[in-house]
């Protein structure tokens, strides 16, 4: 975009993101909201319907209601929408291995994962959750890796995986 031309504002408090963020809001959204299967949100007669885990990314990255969560004249929040559902994607992928039904069938897209008979609410939230620490995890800077380690050892413990995604939610 031109600079000249006008600039679509971003709230500050939205301006950065990570695709980590986007899981828990997405996970809170279905914890308050509820859960669906088979379509993105369960009537969009709503403004903040049951949604499935793509649908509920897509409320998290958006802040209101999209037909299509990835799509649209704008694209306000698809950068964010595509950036999380690719990392529940990585996530499921490494830690949620599932054999292919059909040479067509992606068992770490997202969409089928939500959809697989059997799967509850609890379970989707909570893989959304274990995404989210996961991506924090894997994209950790080395200057936040040390600056926990230094306070560990400070507090005269020994840093781990779990108490940096506590140390790291409390900043």
């Amino acid at each position: 975009m031109n600079p000249t031309q006008k600039q679509h504002p971003t709230p500050g408090a939205l301006a950065d993101l990570t695709p980590a963020d986007t899981l828990r809001c997405a996970a809170r959204y279905l914890e308050i909201r509820g859960w669906t299967q088979g379509a993105y949100y369960g009537t969009e007669d709503t403004p903040f319907p049951p949604a499935c885990a793509a649908g509920a990314i897509g409320m998290a990255a958006h802040g209101h209601l999209k037909s299509i969560p990835h799509d649209g004249p704008t694209r306000d929040g698809a950068r964010d929408y595509t950036r999380a559902l690719d990392a529940l994607a990585t996530y499921l992928d490494f830690h949620q291995p599932q054999p292919r039904a059909t040479e067509d069938d992606d068992p770490t897209c997202p969409l089928t994962w939500n959809d697989r008979p059997g799967q509850t609410a609890e379970q989707v939230i909570s893989t959304l959750r274990d995404a989210a620490d996961d991506y924090d995890w894997t994209h950790a800077t080395e200057d936040d890796l040390e600056t926990y380690a230094d306070h560990e050892y400070s507090q005269e413990r020994l840093p781990t995986r779990a108490g940096f995604l506590v140390w790291r939610a409390t900043r």
